[in-house]
């Protein structure tokens, strides 16, 4: 037995791909001046502080990766106070690389709460400003739930 599907249609202007053109150009620097709205206001210093402490992350990490090759010298020696001293400046710096990822993972959430705080902002003046709210609350038929 076969059932005959029926096709669905996409809607009008929903088939076209997304392009990056001008448009989108103008709509990002937009959203970046809601985002970033100067260089000294709280989005902007936490993102600088997210950046930093990424890159301190990467360097530890690079010094997290070197540790095995200092461990055959001083294996290869039978230097026991080396062998302590290495262990334990591998363990301080595993340490400081689980700071830095908790870190960053707590700096990233609280710049995606501030963004997302000024972009409801940003998007509640837009709709409140000069009756919009009252034009599609009242005289748009076709919206449901603006």
């Amino acid at each position: 037995m076969s059932r005959v599907m029926a096709v669905r249609r996409p809607a009008p202007g929903a088939g076209a791909r997304p392009r990056l053109d001008l448009q989108f150009l103008q709509r990002f620097l937009q959203i970046q001046k809601v985002l970033f709205p100067s260089w000294s206001s709280q989005n902007s210093l936490i993102f600088l502080t997210l950046l930093c402490v990424a890159l301190l992350e990467q360097l530890v990490i690079y010094q997290v990766g070197l540790i095995p090759s200092q461990y055959f010298g001083v294996l290869g020696n039978k230097d026991l106070d080396g062998f302590k001293t290495l262990t334990f400046l591998a363990v301080m710096l595993i340490v400081l690389e689980s700071m830095l990822k908790s870190f960053d993972q707590f700096t990233c959430n609280l710049l995606y709460v501030s963004w997302r705080k000024g972009l409801t902002e940003h998007l509640h003046r837009l709709y409140f400003r000069g009756r919009v709210y009252y034009t599609l609350n009242v005289l748009q038929d076709n919206i449901d739930n603006p």
